[in-house]
């Protein structure tokens, strides 16, 4: 990617950075907000749902949509950030790109509900599911609505159109309460629940294609090897890093034989640690671009701040989560999902605990392809599969979902020990030791005041907002964050 074009004076050069900088530090807070309501509203879906379904169906619900989003990462990984890359690479060749990319997305969407539709029956049998395959079926359809949409987030990405992909986000997230909303007044049930899903998607995706018509309806072939040459190994990083985050709840579903309402448990308990999945959902873009462009320059101690403010950012988030919320997990699902869900609170430590894992080694592996060693990424969470496999295996039908957690937590660590490691083989020190420890200080504090204040009902969401913003007074005390920190200075941790 060239820089500044010739003759530019420097004053111009450095107005032009100083533009990118706003519009990406814009982009990002928008983006933040986004996807703030993302995860709200899936939240309020999921309370909604696990009241009116129960244990049982609620469970079979959140396998057949784990299994939905992996399969549309499968289908989505790579061409939207290869999109991105090649629209911002060759402005004048935009709706070729564009219309490559959706072909690509759309076409395979079409193939894999092919071949999901032919699979449905067995997967069910495997799932134990009853009536699995009709489930299935219909969950697919959302499959190449989410590929089209997946084609805008390309064509907005590379036109840093980041306010438009916000709202489109946002209006994702509304769809589906006001689905859910006037489901509770038709009667709730599994086959609504999935179409509701569908119908939000649809919503959306018309919206867009009425803002931004397609261009151009021929498939360009060059562009679309283009494309793929780009994306295959950030697409087979993004598929396995699906599964290690999944492979735990699919395995406890085909394998545990006891209590059925054990994997609604673990259902709800995972939904309230993939809050966590807001920290790589919302930085790991910024991330690769910023050592990308590092790189390009030749400066790798420029890149290596990146990482560590990636890394620091990444930390006091999920630290926190990992130490103010599993001492309340029973009781906060209990607030969230109904009393009969405080059984998850068993759970919760080892789901909150990998999924904090995975924002680090996510920081990690970013880092690792941004330098150019993209299918190195991807190589160590393939190999760390068949141990996750093996885990479940012998853990779950001894000790259930206390076995499957146990599987997460030991196969990310692995992932991310290992991919921290080549990280500092390439850049050198990745997260700094004052950092570590002023981070473990403030979670000891909030830790031990939760002990000393115990409540129930809805005052443990009161107490967990304060022993939030009791975490962050003894960070800034310690001087590890500021006013930007927190949102109300200038800094910004995707500056170059």
């Amino acid at each position: 990617m060239s820089g500044a074009p010739a003759g530019t004076a420097p004053d111009d050069v450095n107005a032009l950075a100083g533009d990118a900088e706003r519009r990406q530090r814009r982009g990002t807070q928008q983006l933040l907000l986004a996807r703030v309501l993302v995860y709200g509203s899936a939240y309020v879906v999921a309370a909604i749902l696990a009241r009116q379904l129960g244990a049982e169906d609620y469970g079979t619900y959140g396998v057949i949509m784990s299994q939905l989003l992996w399969l549309e990462i499968v289908v989505n990984s790579g061409v939207p950030a290869a999109m991105a890359k090649r629209l911002a690479d060759d402005a004048p060749g935009a709706a070729a790109i564009e219309a490559a990319g959706r072909g690509l997305l759309v076409g395979g969407a079409l193939a894999a509900v092919g071949l999901g539709w032919l699979g449905a029956p067995t997967l069910a049998g495997l799932m134990r599911i009853p009536s699995g395959d009709w489930l299935l079926r219909l969950a697919l359809l959302d499959v190449p609505l989410a590929a089209a949409y997946a084609s805008y987030e390309g064509l907005l990405y590379g036109t840093r159109r980041f306010g438009v992909l916000a709202v489109a986000q946002a209006g994702v997230a509304a769809a589906r309460i006001a689905g859910v909303v006037v489901l509770t007044r038709l009667g709730v049930s599994l086959v609504g629940a999935l179409l509701v899903n569908v119908l939000a998607t649809a919503a959306v995706c018309t919206a867009l294609a009425l803002r931004f018509p397609p261009r151009r309806l021929t498939f360009p072939w060059s562009r679309a090897v283009a494309l793929v040459t780009v994306a295959a190994p950030v697409a087979l990083y993004l598929v396995t890093s699906q599964v290690v985050v999944n492979l735990d709840l699919w395995a406890l579903k085909s394998l545990w034989r006891g209590d059925a309402d054990v994997v609604g448990f673990y259902v709800a308990s995972a939904n309230l640690a993939r809050t966590l999945g807001v920290v790589p959902a919302v930085q790991a873009g910024v991330l690769f671009a910023s050592i990308a462009w590092a790189v390009a320059a030749g400066d790798r101690a420029r890149a290596t701040r990146h990482i560590q403010e990636a890394a620091r950012f990444a930390l006091v988030v999920v630290t926190a989560a990992v130490a103010i919320l599993s001492l309340d997990a029973g009781e906060i699902l209990s607030v969230l999902f109904s009393r009969a869900y405080a059984g998850g609170g068993a759970y919760f430590p080892f789901q909150v605990t990998g999924f904090a894992l995975f924002a680090l080694m996510d920081v990690f592996a970013n880092a690792l392809m941004a330098g150019g060693r993209r299918w190195m990424a991807a190589a160590v969470i393939v190999c760390v599969l068949p141990v996750m496999l093996a885990a479940n295996v012998v853990l779950i039908p001894r000790f259930g979902a206390v076995g499957a957690g146990t599987s997460m937590v030991l196969s990310i660590a692995l992932c991310t020990a290992a991919t921290g490691a080549l990280t500092y083989r390439a850049f050198g020190p990745v997260v700094r030791l004052a950092t570590l420890a002023r981070i473990a200080a403030a979670a000891a504090v909030a830790a031990a005041v939760s002990r000393l204040l115990p409540v129930a009902g809805p005052l443990v969401l009161v107490k967990t907002a304060a022993l939030g913003l009791l975490y962050l007074g003894v960070l800034a005390a310690l001087g590890e964050i500021s006013r930007d920190d927190l949102g109300f200075g200038a800094r910004s941790g995707a500056a170059s």
